[in-house]
C-alpha cells in the first residue's frame, strides 16, 4: 500500500442597533402608546430580517453522506456496498490540491469474500489504489501521487476493527523504509496518532516521500515522487509534507464519517 475564530464584527453590528432601538422605544412609550408600538413593530421587522438572513446562510440541502470531508458530523450507522469509494468520490473533490487522476479505477474492491481478505478477524474490507498527477502549491513541476487504502468495515464477533487496522499499520510501517532507495529522513507520527513517513530518493534519483497513516479502522498511504523530466528536480521534505498534510486532514474527517460507528 502505497495530513481553525474571532467574533465577526458584522454580526455584532445588528445587536448594537437593536439595543439602541429598544432605548428609543422606551423613551417614546412615555409620549404615546401608539408611537411606542410603532417603534416596536420596526424593531421586530429588523430583527426578523436579521434572523432570516442568518438562517439563509445555513444550507440544509444535500445528504451528509455526499460530503467528502468537512462538516460531516458523527460516524454513519451503516455502509452499503460500494458506497465508500475514496479514489472515485473524495480525492477528486479535494480543492486544496491540484491533481488529475491517471488510472482507470480498476483496483477498487468492496468485499466480504474471505478469499479476497488477508486481514485476520476482518469480515468486510474496502480497499483501493489509484494514481494521480499532482501540481504542488507554488511549483509548476508535477509529481506522481500514488494513493492506497484499506478500511475494515466489519469484523468477526469479539474482534475490534481498530485493533485489526492498527496491526496492519504496524505491518506496513515495517516495510515502508524498503520503498525508498536512499533514505534521508524518517519521522514518527508526523501527522499525529498512528502516522509515519520516509523521505529520500528513489532508484532513479527522484525525490520521494511516503507517509502511512491510520484513522479509526482505515490505513492509507500517500506516496509522492518526481515524474518524467522533472524527476531530477530536488523537492524538499517540507514541500512534500505540506501537500500531504492537506490530504491527510481531509481524509481524516472522511474516514471518521464513512466508517460505521458500531463494532469498534
Amino acid at each position: 500500500m502505497a495530513d481553525t475564530r474571532e467574533a465577526d464584527p458584522e454580526r455584532r453590528a445588528p445587536a448594537k442597533k437593536g439595543l439602541h432601538g429598544w432605548k428609543a422605544a422606551g423613551a417614546v412609550f412615555g409620549c404615546g402608546t401608539l408611537a411606542a408600538f410603532g417603534v416596536f413593530g420596526v424593531i421586530v421587522g429588523v430583527l426578523s430580517l436579521f434572523i432570516n438572513s442568518l438562517s439563509s446562510g445555513i444550507s440544509t440541502e444535500g445528504d451528509p453522506g455526499d460530503l467528502p470531508g468537512e462538516g460531516i458530523g458523527a460516524p454513519r450507522s451503516s455502509l452499503e456496498e460500494g458506497q465508500m469509494n475514496v479514489c472515485e468520490d473524495n480525492l477528486d473533490e479535494l480543492t486544496t490540491i491540484t491533481a488529475m487522476r491517471q488510472d482507470s479505477g480498476e483496483n477498487y474492491v468492496d468485499t466480504a469474500d474471505p478469499s479476497q481478505i488477508d486481514l485476520d478477524g476482518a469480515l468486510r474490507v474496502v480497499k483501493d489504489e489509484c494514481l494521480w498527477q499532482i501540481t504542488p502549491e507554488g511549483n509548476s513541476a508535477p509529481w506522481d501521487f500514488y494513493f492506497s487504502y484499506e478500511a475494515v468495515i466489519d469484523a468477526e464477533a469479539g474482534e475490534n476493527r481498530n485493533d485489526i487496522a492498527s496491526g496492519r499499520f504496524e505491518e506496513l510501517k515495517s516495510e515502508l523504509p524498503g520503498t525508498v532507495e536512499d533514505i534521508e529522513s524518517v519521522v514518527e507520527s508526523p501527522f499525529g496518532g498512528d502516522s509515519y513517513s520516509v523521505y529520500g530518493a528513489g532508484e532513479s534519483g527522484q525525490s520521494l516521500y511516503v507517509a502511512l497513516l491510520r484513522t479509526r479502522s482505515a490505513v492509507y498511504s500517500i506516496h509522492f515522487e518526481g515524474r518524467g523530466e522533472q524527476a531530477a528536480v530536488q523537492v524538499s521534505e517540507g514541500i512534500f509534507l505540506n501537500e500531504a498534510r492537506k490530504i491527510s486532514n481531509f481524509l481524516k474527517k472522511g474516514f471518521e464519517y464513512w466508517i460505521p460507528g458500531d463494532g469498534e
